[in-house]
């Protein structure tokens, strides 16, 4: 059987919700393809998809990923925050100002499904560390730095209604800034 194929029949798997299958489908992959890293985040997306937090971290981590590039990062930062570990995630993403300025030149795991916005671009990457940054500094309960991070999500994305959305539940804006 041919990668290719493998590869269509765990997007498909994972298209219908049959994360199972999916895993089992994508670990025969990253063997047959010696450990390809798209082949490797395919998994991992199969893996977290089912709720299976750590085996994507301890995946990225095997197979020395965690760190390639923004794509992995992410992934194993929302694990992190899925797994409510708050100071792993912002470890993961980084905390700084400057921390955005390459994320969206990185290129995506080939086969690498990003989700699209109205003009037809991958949603910026740049925008979603921001506002897991946020929803990070919104479980720390600081506010100030979760009102900031969702407000970089919206700059760098403005079709981030997420971000958005988070401001305005939180009452994290003024209203000179509401009524803007």
């Amino acid at each position: 059987m041919e990668l290719e194929k493998i590869r269509n029949i765990v997007q498909d798997c994972l298209s219908k919700h049959l994360y199972s299958s999916a895993i089992f489908f994508a670990d025969k992959l990253v063997t047959m393809s010696m450990g390809k890293a798209s082949d490797v985040y395919l998994l991992a997306e199969a893996y977290f998809m089912s709720k299976q937090y750590r085996r994507v971290l301890l995946l990225l981590r095997n197979e020395r990923l965690l760190n390639a590039n923004i794509h992995f990062r992410y992934l194993a930062a929302k694990c992190y925050a899925e797994c409510m570990e708050w100071d792993e995630c912002l470890a993961t993403l980084g905390d700084n100002d400057n921390s955005n300025d390459t994320l969206d030149s990185e290129d995506p795991p080939v086969g690498w499904r990003g989700h699209l916005n109205s003009t037809g671009n991958q949603r910026s990457m740049a925008a979603a560390c921001c506002l897991l940054r946020g929803r990070v500094f919104n479980a720390l309960e600081n506010r100030a730095r979760a009102t900031h991070w969702y407000k970089e999500a919206l700059l760098a994305d403005h079709f981030c209604y997420e971000a958005l959305e988070q401001l305005f539940e939180n009452h994290m804006l003024t209203s000179g800034e509401e009524q803007a």
